[in-house]
């Protein structure tokens, strides 16, 4: 069963890819580290502290558009140039608003210890994410982007280490869901020349799982920082 939902999310992300790869305004590609916090709320509703930060990897790849590419307008006579060109407030508005679908590789790990007993996790997640936001410029070819961002991830491998003993967190269904985060990033942007930029984002996110009377929850924040480029069309 569980193969089977990772295979139907993986051909979702296969689809978000083969979107991009047509209508895609720009490719961007970035590395960096992500910054994990398990928060573990146990069956009596109390919240746990043996749990401490950890580090892992993150990677994305994906597409950005714009929501008005308005560089064509001057020499198009189409119905949809003349309504924005006798509207330039509103075509200056949508020209900021960008968005994006992403693929994204992230290993979401943490530590702590409990009466002398050491815990380790380490997990990897593959998921899908998409981003709405508004870019500014400030000349120069700098420009700054903020996004709210929607995210879900499957895990792919993870183990669990108490002491001497490792258990396989693809069968606890506290990880082996579907995680399903909410958050935003933060983009500060070069252009390096007229096809490629370089840029470092900041992005925090978190799932929202509620807690349910006599059970445990266990919710995941996250947050990455990277640098990437982007290739232009």
């Amino acid at each position: 069963m569980r193969r089977l939902r990772l295979t139907k999310y993986l051909m979702v992300i296969g689809c978000l890819l083969s979107l991009s790869a047509v209508r895609g305004q720009s490719y961007n590609l970035s590395l960096g580290t992500s910054i994990t916090q398990y928060k573990f709320i146990n069956s009596d509703g109390v919240s746990s502290e043996f749990l401490k930060k950890g580090s892992g990897s993150h990677f994305q790849f994906g597409s950005e558009f714009r929501m008005l590419d308005t560089t064509f307008f001057a020499t198009s006579g189409t119905t949809k140039a003349i309504y924005f060109n006798q509207r330039p407030k509103l075509a200056f508005l949508l020209s900021r608003v960008m968005y994006d679908f992403s693929v994204e590789l992230n290993q979401l790990n943490a530590v702590g210890d409990a009466q002398n007993i050491a815990f380790n996790y380490q997990t990897n997640f593959v998921g899908a994410s998409g981003g709405l936001g508004i870019r500014q410029p400030f000349g120069k070819g700098w420009s700054m982007s903020l996004k709210g961002r929607l995210l879900g991830q499957l895990i792919v491998q993870g183990n669990q280490q108490v002491g001497n003993v490792y258990v396989d967190l693809t069968n606890d269904s506290q990880f082996a869901d579907i995680q399903l985060f909410g958050g935003y990033d933060i983009e500060l942007q070069k252009r390096m020349n007229a096809n490629l930029n370089a840029f470092i984002s900041y992005q925090n996110m978190q799932t929202f799982h509620s807690q349910q009377a006599n059970l445990p929850s266990l919710n995941f924040q996250n947050s990455a920082i990277s640098f990437g480029i982007k290739i232009s069309k």
